[in-house]
């Protein structure tokens, strides 16, 4: 038994060792290939740091629009509602208008009865 691993205790398995996968680095990688990878790395970076300015600066678009259009209604109601109170303060004159003149006949027609009734002609 002389072939046999001197590691190797008789009635045991010989030990195993460890096979390189297809996969792993065999700790010789070329420089190149590193760079490789990271070069990729930094340019999926760069692209996703691109794609998400490009969406911040489409809900900044987005959101200029909106508080845009905001605007405008807020102004559209702003002019409705200044509209709604000068027509009530013309309907609020008219009624003011209304109501002194006909304090001014109850008035006219008060003295007419109160003279009459002084001068006996009732």
């Amino acid at each position: 038994m002389q072939g046999q691993d001197p590691r190797h205790e008789p009635g045991r398995a010989p030990p195993k060792r460890k096979q390189k996968r297809p996969g792993e680095p065999s700790g010789r990688e070329e420089p190149s290939a590193i760079r490789g990878i990271l070069q990729e790395f930094f340019d999926q970076q760069l692209r996703l740091d691109l794609r998400r300015q490009e969406m911040m600066e489409r809900h900044a678009q987005e959101r200029l629009f909106f508080e845009g259009q905001w605007r405008q209604v807020m102004q559209r109601i702003q002019q409705e509602r200044l509209m709604l109170e000068q027509q009530w303060a013309e309907r609020e004159e008219q009624r003011r208008a209304r109501e002194e003149s006909r304090a001014e006949r109850r008035d006219a027609i008060l003295t007419s009865l109160l003279t009459r009734l002084l001068q006996g002609d009732l």
